[in-house]
């Protein structure tokens, strides 16, 4: 569908002229902040937004309602996030990623910005060693007793050797050659990882993976992680690929899925791309399609379909995505991207929710300044310290 014919649509979603079905084309793209690729006036953004909210205010009857917030930025459109979660929080809007001002807002005086993070790692070898990873280079290529930077494309060719850039060598210690090597970010840090057998991982802030220098004569090729990783695994259906969190077993034979296992978050989550993958916890075993997620709660693990498992990929892609995600969730996960500590005020509600997405490239008092506009909460940065009040 081209943008115009999404403006008449919208217009006639203004108007009452739609049918049922254009209705639910409508209303997702408000609920998924879909309004980048629009060109309509704030008028006619705020007409929409406001329709929508009064039909889901019915559907409440009369249980608390989403607030909707309107501004122009820097020229760009940009609208209230997701007015259609019924009753639950407050909502921010999906800034446009190329815009560079953040919102005006105080932040304590003389406060400093925070930078985002960027690409870093560490591998530590079996033998204690440890290798820092150029925050230039965005991977590392793990195989052949070496470890190597991923190539530099230059001059729009993929034809480079996989060793280019060779970093280091990754000596012997057992019979068959290999160790365990367990790479590792910090708060601030992300990376990519290929395996031994072609698997790619991209590890987000804060997370760890152990694997063996070789998969040769293994039955499975069994990693462990703590964090959060996404994994393109390399097929063999001979060897399958089996994945250990804290709570979870995931095991896979060739598939894209994405894990987050913060060991102080509440929820453990699995959720699948492409493939199939089966996931074991506690005697409790889950297969999942395409678009399933294995969440491990407070009350065991169950699977459940998500409407939006490309928002469980946010942090890959480059963005903040939050869908009615309650304020101490999202602040956790600001924490680990810009290595910042978070004080909450007495009497702050952690579990309000909001909904919106930023882009990761931006510094923090972006998102602050987005959140606070809704003036449910404010913020105060002193340093790497981050106060909720």
């Amino acid at each position: 569908m081209k943008v115009s014919d999404h403006e008449d649509l919208f217009k006639r979603y203004q108007s009452g002229e739609v049918s049922p079905e254009e209705r639910v084309i409508v209303e997702d793209y408000i609920l998924n902040n879909r309004f980048n690729e629009l060109r309509l006036s704030e008028e006619e953004l705020e007409a929409i937004t406001a329709r929508l909210a009064q039909r889901i205010g019915r559907i409440a009857d009369g249980e608390r309602q989403a607030v909707p917030l309107y501004r122009r930025w820097r020229g760009i459109a940009v609208v209230a996030a997701a007015v259609g979660a019924i009753a639950i929080g407050v909502y921010f809007f999906n800034a446009n990623r190329h815009a560079n001002t953040p919102p005006r807002n105080e932040f304590g005086a003389g406060s400093q910005d925070i930078a985002p993070g960027k690409n870093g790692a560490t591998i530590t070898l079996a033998n204690g060693k440890v290798i820092a990873l150029s925050d230039a280079k965005s991977g590392v290529i793990v195989g052949g007793g070496k470890l190597a930077y991923y190539p530099s494309l230059r001059g729009g060719t993929t034809k480079q050797s996989p060793l280019h850039d060779e970093i280091a060598s990754i000596p012997r210690n057992d019979g068959e050659g290999k160790q365990q090597i367990t790479a590792s970010t910090a708060k601030g840090q992300t990376y990519r990882f290929t395996l031994p057998d072609g698997t790619k991982v991209w590890l987000n802030a804060d997370s760890k993976l152990e694997f063996p220098s070789s998969f040769v004569n293994s039955k499975t090729r069994n990693v462990k992680l703590s964090g959060e990783g996404y994994f393109e695994v390399a097929k063999d259906k001979a060897h399958p690929f089996i994945v250990e969190t804290k709570r979870q077993q995931i095991e896979v034979l060739g598939t894209h899925f994405n894990v987050s296992a913060y060991a102080n978050d509440v929820a453990m989550k699995t959720t699948l791309f492409e493939g199939k993958v089966a996931v074991t916890e506690d005697g409790s075993r889950l297969t999942l399609d395409p678009g399933d997620q294995a969440y491990s709660g407070l009350d065991g693990v169950r699977a459940k379909t998500l409407m939006n498992p490309e928002a469980e990929i946010d942090w890959k892609n480059g963005d903040f995505i939050f869908r009615n995600e309650a304020l101490e969730s999202i602040m956790s996960r600001v924490a680990r991207w810009y290595n910042i500590e978070v004080v909450y005020a007495p009497g702050v509600d952690r579990m309000q929710s909001f909904s919106g997405s930023v882009s990761r490239s931006k510094p923090v008092s972006a998102i602050l300044g987005i959140i606070q506009l809704t003036k449910q909460v404010k913020f105060k940065i002193e340093g790497r310290k981050v106060y909720v009040q």
